[in-house]
């Protein structure tokens, strides 16, 4: 009887110890990076006037504003602008 119950002993503290040496802890850190975009050269603008008179000597002004500019968007595609305003004025 005692060769059952050291047995039994035996298996519970083995049983026991396998329980403690299977609990573990484990750690994940998970960092999210945005990649490097850099950025855009400024918008370039260029303005153009030209005055003429005419026989009468009616005046008027003619402006012409180009700009130009590139952006960046959120996944680093790049999308380029032109925009053109052109206005005539008469005195």
């Amino acid at each position: 009887m005692s060769r059952i119950a050291l047995a039994a002993a035996t298996v519970l503290s083995l049983t026991a110890g396998a329980a403690l040496a299977q609990s573990t802890t484990e750690t994940t850190t998970t960092q999210s990076t945005v990649p490097y975009i850099p950025a855009p050269p400024p918008a370039v603008s260029q303005t153009t006037t030209q005055r003429t008179v005419d026989p009468n000597g009616v005046v008027t002004d003619h402006t012409r504003t180009v700009t130009t500019g590139t952006e960046v968007g959120p996944y680093g595609d790049t999308t380029t602008t032109k925009r053109t305003v052109e206005s005539t004025t008469s005195h």
